[in-house]
């Protein structure tokens, strides 16, 4: 027996006040519409009484298992596959409209039907080009939204040119984004002064990180550049500038694509957090991932904030016993972030924002080992292994180093390769070549083990998160140059 509710989605995919693990499949062929086995589909139809059901993700939520599956229609219609049986509910994830949801039961060899009808709440959410005020701020990165309205304008309009702005592309923007100025309130000379001299400050703690290396330093920005920066933002988004946005192009959804793809969310049974030192206790976050080789299934999560790792066992349907919860003991008792993480020979690894250690969890015992960084309040933030078990790792702020630790013989290894480097990913090929990129530097840095050489190679914006293709090929995110 199906059961209809309504409700209105004004929210994102992911849920609020409970955290979620989110992993993305290929979904079989239409072909396969007919369910075998131990798992049924369910299917249906998506209308709208204003405008056309163009790529709508469709959610079904089992409610016991809390595992919830997103397909995107096409045509109008969506079928959800290989789905365990049980009581799921089924409504659409779109802005500007409220959803039926439809309690539908799925039995193994069957399939269900949900049709799902949609009521516009008024002007449709334009997604791209059009959207103004607290939607184009969300869409487009901003920090926090509010509900005035905004003009919308082009890039050169919203940063007019100059040579304050070619030092911003170069230095700022590869971290902050697009929205990291223009969104953050009008301010007054003091206030953009304030707000730049914490890049330059030892004991800024951008990203709560530890006192101790600024986010920016003078090698890479000289004190002219520096004053130059307060000045153009004091001019273009001071007290009485223009309230502005920056226009996007339209969002462009490819149904034949996306109708390929399955999203698998599992929401995660969090254990009680512990107050930390300064009384607050963490909010509860989750940050990097990494699949578990040794036990397939399980992903590790480094709780950044959490104070934390979780191990998710996807393979557990059962909500209660699926997570397992590791608090990172620590004698100032307070948040490490935990960010980068690995697994190694069984054993999982990762890199603390806050607490300048590498930790250590042997999973079969829940021990923990964390071994104190010679370089603290950089933020180490990325890692990867290589084939002989070093842990090589960037620093988040501008330390300007690259380094490795060494787990045979516990001992640390850095280098510099530019002064004031700002390490925001780093990977591992197989050949034990070490690749870097960098929030402030325009290129890629490669270091060669059997040659003790580093090369770089130039790039036209700073870049993020490198990865390593099957064929050794090594890409990079340009995070504000729209290009990899």
């Amino acid at each position: 027996m199906n059961t209809r509710q309504s409700v209105r989605r004004t929210r994102s995919l992911l849920g609020v006040g409970v955290s979620c693990l989110v992993l993305l499949f290929l979904a079989p062929a239409p072909a396969s519409a007919q369910p075998t086995g131990a798992v049924g589909v369910i299917a249906g139809s998506v209308s709208a009484d204003q405008g056309a059901v163009v790529a709508f993700r469709v959610k079904a939520r089992e409610t016991a298992q809390r595992i919830a599956y997103t397909v995107y229609t096409v045509d109008g219609r969506y079928q959800i596959f290989n789905l365990p049986p049980g009581s799921y509910e089924v409504q659409v994830i779109e802005d500007g409209f409220d959803s039926s949801v439809e309690t539908v039961e799925v039995r193994a060899g069957q399939t269900a039907a949900a049709d799902l009808a949609l009521t516009a709440t008024g002007a449709i959410v334009v997604q791209g080009a059009g959207a103004a005020g607290a939607t184009a701020q969300r869409n487009y990165g901003g920090g926090a939204a509010d509900d005035r309205v905004a003009e919308l304008v082009d890039f050169d309009t919203l940063y007019p040119p100059s040579p304050a702005r070619e030092v911003m592309l170069q230095s700022c923007f590869g971290c902050h984004g697009p929205a990291g100025f223009h969104r953050r309130g009008r301010k007054n000379e003091a206030g953009w002064r304030q707000a730049v001299d914490r890049m330059f400050d030892p004991n800024g703690r951008v990203a709560n990180m530890a006192a101790g290396v600024p986010q920016v330093t003078y090698d890479l920005v000289s004190l002219e550049e520096k004053e130059s920066i307060i000045q153009y933002l004091t001019d273009n988004f001071g007290p009485n500038s223009t309230l502005r946005d920056l226009e996007l192009d339209p969002l462009v959804r490819d149904e034949a694509e996306l109708s390929k793809a399955v999203y698998v969310q599992y929401e995660l049974n969090r254990a009680p957090r512990r107050p930390l030192s300064n009384g607050v206790t963490p909010r509860g976050s989750i940050h990097s991932v990494f699949a578990s080789i040794a036990r397939p299934g399980v992903i590790w999560v480094s709780g950044n904030g959490s104070n934390a790792i979780l191990k998710v066992d996807t393979r557990d349907p059962d909500f209660t016993t699926r997570t397992t919860e590791y608090w990172i003991d620590n004698p100032e008792n307070i948040n490490v972030t935990p960010h980068g993480i690995i697994e190694y020979r069984g054993k999982v690894y990762w890199v603390e924002l806050t607490g300048d250690h590498v930790g250590e969890l042997d999973p079969a015992t829940g021990a923990m080992t964390r071994y104190p960084m010679p370089t603290t309040g950089a933020g180490p933030h990325s890692m990867w292994v290589d084939s002989r078990g070093n842990f090589w790792y960037t620093y988040f702020a501008s330390s300007g180093k690259i380094a490795r630790f060494e787990l045979a013989s516990k001992e640390f290894t850095e280098w510099e390769p530019l002064a004031g480097f700002s390490g925001y990913g780093i990977v591992v090929d197989a050949q034990d070549r070490v690749w870097a990129v960098g929030l402030h530097t325009p290129a890629m840095f490669m270091y060669n083990q059997e040659t003790a050489e580093w090369t770089s190679y130039p790039m036209a914006n700073p870049a993020r998160r490198p990865t390593i293709d099957s064929r050794g090929k090594v890409w990079a995110a340009h995070y504000f140059g729209n290009a990899v």
